[in-house]
């Protein structure tokens, strides 16, 4: 599997890059999973005051099973890459939304940071081809 991170300041259109970005590499027949950074932990899992949030409380794992999802839920501090491998072990990429500071994980840049592994900076003008062959010449995380 590739795992790419998408990085970049705040408002930089790093989500509006990867919904263009998926479904170019699906297209072109890879199964493709994401995983976005949250490092305020803004991100909610359940609605306050909900059956599913007051049990978050109190376990470390838990998962709703719908007939067409399943979501799953864990307190965990693992690496991205590890999670990668152990839950998207089926994708052909993994495109991570953040983790700039993660020092092993390849890096589109949007915007003007420095960060570790940067593997091209992408303009507002960058033609998508151009970002989909960096990705595909992306070394595989075994």
């Amino acid at each position: 599997m590739k795992i790419v991170a998408i990085v970049g300041p705040h408002n930089a259109g790093k989500t509006t890059l990867i919904q263009k970005l998926i479904p170019a590499l699906r297209q072109k027949g890879y199964e493709v999973g994401y995983i976005k950074h949250d490092p305020k932990g803004h991100a909610l899992t359940d609605k306050e005051g909900s059956d599913t949030h007051r049990i978050s409380t109190l376990t470390k794992k838990r998962a709703i099973i719908s007939p067409d999802r399943f979501t799953y839920w864990e307190k965990t501090r693992k690496d991205p890459v590890e999670l990668a491998k152990e839950l998207f072990h089926d994708c052909d990429i993994v495109i991570l939304e953040g983790f700039k500071e993660h020092p092993d994980i390849p890096k589109i840049v949007l915007g003007e940071l420095e960060v570790p592994k940067a593997v091209m900076k992408v303009k507002p003008d960058t033609p998508l081809a151009d970002i989909i062959k960096v990705i595909e010449e992306t070394e595989e995380i075994s």
